[in-house]
């Protein structure tokens, strides 16, 4: 399996914290569905740091499918309203050496 951290840093703290919260509906409405289709997708996951930082992690079977959704990832924040407000991400990939899931329980 392939990863890739993307970390995007707020130009303005003061304001990270509202704008997250805007992002975060349109990242499940419009971005999320982009990658459902993108071959060997395993799972998205967005993580506010601080009020400061958005980093995103996506996991793939394979690094062309990771590519893929880096190139999605640049065209969605390229086109949403919040891009003035990003810097350029930081993006960390590479291999998953370990990865072990909890199974999801029914409690």
């Amino acid at each position: 399996m392939y990863a890739t951290i993307r970390r995007y840093t707020s130009r303005d703290p003061s304001k990270a914290k509202a704008a997250f919260a805007s992002l975060k509906q349109r990242i499940e409405s419009k971005f999320v569905p982009t990658l459902h289709d993108v071959p060997g997708f395993h799972g998205y996951y967005v993580l506010n740091a601080n009020d400061r930082e958005l980093v995103t992690i996506s996991i793939f079977d394979s690094r062309p499918g990771a590519d893929e959704s880096t190139r999605r990832a640049s065209e969605f924040v390229r086109s949403d309203p919040l891009r003035d407000q990003l810097s350029t991400p930081e993006i960390i990939e590479g291999e998953l050496l370990v990865a072990k899931e909890a199974p999801v329980s029914t409690h």
